[in-house]
C-alpha cells in the first residue's frame, strides 16, 4: 500500500516538474486589460463575413488567425483589438459576435441578437458597435479597419429607384452600405486612422465624405487581392506609440501582396489637405465648359460595373484623378501648378504595381481615384450626384450645369 503511494506521489512529482521545465523558457503572455482600463489605442476590425469572402474562400478566419499571430509577436502594445465579426451563415444561427483579439486567442465579448430584418450594414448596428467598443474597451483614442466588399461611391443599379437600398460598403446577406450611410454611421466620432481593407475605397469621394472623422484613411482605388492586407504585420503599426504608423502599414501590405506575386495599388491621404485640394479642383473645373475628348484617354482603376448596358457599358466608376485634372486643365498651367501642390499634399504614400486584380494595365498612378464624367447622362450614374464631392467641387462646372 506504501508503495503504491509512493508511486503516484513520484508520478505526481514527476509530472509537475515536466511541466515545469517545459514552459520554464515560454512565459505566459499578459493578461489583456480589464474592461474598465483605458489603454492608449483601440482598435475595431468591422468584418462582414456573411458573403463570399466568409462562406465561399474563408478569408474571415485567415485574417482572424493572423491577428493572433500580431497580438501573440507582441504587435498590441498595451492596446485593444477587437472585431465585430458578422459571421457567415448569419441566418442559420450564427449571429453577429463582438471578439476580442488578444495574445492567448480570441475572446468572445457580446453575441448579437439578429433577426431576418436587422444586418450588419444598418446605421444603428454599426452605432451600438461602436457605443459597445467604447464601454467594454476603452481607450484615449480609436482606430478602425473596414472589412468586406466595396464598390467606392456607386449605388447599385437595381436599388437605383429604392430610397433606402445602396451599395458602397458591405455585404451583409447581400444588402449593402451607402457612402452617405457610411458616414452618418460614424458621424460625431473620432478616429486615429480609417483603413479600408476592401475594393475601390481609395477615392476622393470616399475621403472628402470621410475628412471629418480622421487625418488619415488608407486604402485602394482599385479592386484589391481577397487575401488583403497581412495583419500580422500590420498590428505594431496600429498600435505603435503616439501616432499610428499608417504609411508603414500601407507599405506592409503592398510589399507583401507583391513579394507574394500579387497585385496591388495602395494611397495614404492626409485628409488635413482635403480642402485645399477641393478649392484647387473648383479653379479647374470652373474652367471645364465641354467634354474634352481627352476623357476617353484617362488612366481607368477599375473595369465598368455595367458591361451589358447600351447606354453606361463604357462607364467606370474609377479614373486616376491625377491624370484626369491633368488633361481637363492642360491649357491652364497656373492652375495646374496650383492643383498638383494641393493633390501632393493629400498623398502620404502611394505604390502600385503594373497591373491591377483585374487586369488593368497601370501606367500612370497618382495614388487618389476620381469617378470622370464624359458625357450628360453620367452626372447622375450610379447616385454620383449625391456624394459631397459632386455637390462642393465637380458640379460648380459649367458643362454640368
Amino acid at each position: 500500500m506504501h508503495r503504491f503511494l509512493l508511486n503516484i506521489l513520484l508520478t505526481f512529482c514527476s509530472f509537475c516538474l515536466l511541466n515545469s521545465c517545459g514552459e520554464a523558457n515560454e512565459p505566459a503572455p499578459p493578461a489583456p486589460p480589464s474592461p474598465s482600463e483605458e489603454v492608449h489605442r483601440t482598435v475595431l476590425v468591422y468584418m462582414l463575413a456573411d458573403n463570399n469572402l466568409g462562406w465561399a474562400n474563408s478569408f474571415d478566419a485567415y485574417d482572424l488567425d493572423e491577428m493572433v499571430r500580431g497580438a501573440k509577436n507582441g504587435g498590441l502594445n498595451g492596446g485593444r483589438l477587437l472585431v465585430y465579426y458578422n459571421r457567415p451563415y448569419t441566418n442559420d444561427g450564427n449571429p453577429p459576435q463582438l471578439i476580442e483579439i488578444t495574445a492567448q486567442g480570441q475572446k468572445i465579448l457580446k453575441t448579437y441578437t439578429d433577426d431576418p430584418d436587422l444586418y450588419s450594414v444598418e446605421i444603428g448596428r454599426m452605432r451600438q458597435v461602436l457605443a459597445d467598443m467604447k464601454e467594454l474597451a476603452p481607450a484615449e483614442d480609436y482606430g478602425m479597419i473596414f472589412w468586406g466588399h466595396a464598390t467606392a461611391w456607386m449605388t447599385h443599379p437595381e436599388d437605383m429607384d429604392q430610397s433606402k437600398a445602396s451599395r458602397s460598403y458591405g455585404t451583409d446577406r447581400d444588402k449593402w452600405m451607402s457612402l452617405s450611410s457610411l458616414g452618418k454611421a460614424l458621424e460625431g466620432e473620432k478616429f486615429s486612422f480609417l483603413y479600408f481593407d476592401c475594393c475601390l475605397m481609395g477615392t476622393v469621394e470616399i475621403a472628402y465624405e470621410l475628412r471629418a472623422l480622421t487625418p488619415v484613411i488608407v486604402g485602394s482605388p482599385t479592386e484589391v487581392e481577397g487575401e488583403g492586407m497581412p495583419y500580422h504585420l500590420n498590428i505594431p503599426a496600429f498600435f505603435a506609440d503616439g501616432t499610428p504608423d499608417m504609411v508603414g502599414a500601407a507599405t506592409n501590405t503592398f510589399t507583401y501582396l507583391k513579394e507574394k506575386g500579387l497585385r496591388s495599388q495602395m494611397v495614404v491621404v492626409d485628409t488635413s489637405a482635403l480642402e485645399g485640394l477641393a478649392e484647387a479642383s473648383r479653379g479647374i473645373f470652373a474652367t471645364l465648359t465641354s467634354y474634352p475628348a481627352e476623357l476617353t484617354q484617362v488612366q481607368a482603376l477599375s473595369q465598368s460595373f455595367n458591361p451589358f448596358d447600351p447606354v453606361f457599358h463604357s462607364t467606370r466608376p474609377v479614373y486616376d484623378m491625377e491624370d484626369y485634372m491633368k488633361k481637363i486643365s492642360k491649357n491652364s498651367p497656373a492652375l495646374l501648378a496650383a492643383w498638383q501642390d494641393a493633390f501632393d499634399r493629400c498623398i502620404l504614400y502611394k505604390a502600385h504595381t503594373d497591373r491591377d486584380f483585374t487586369g488593368i494595365a497601370v501606367r500612370t498612378y497618382g495614388g487618389l481615384g476620381s469617378f470622370i464624367i464624359k458625357r450628360p447622362e453620367e452626372t447622375a450614374y450610379r447616385g454620383y450626384d449625391k456624394t459631397l464631392w459632386w455637390k462642393d467641387v465637380v458640379s460648380t462646372a459649367p458643362v454640368f450645369n
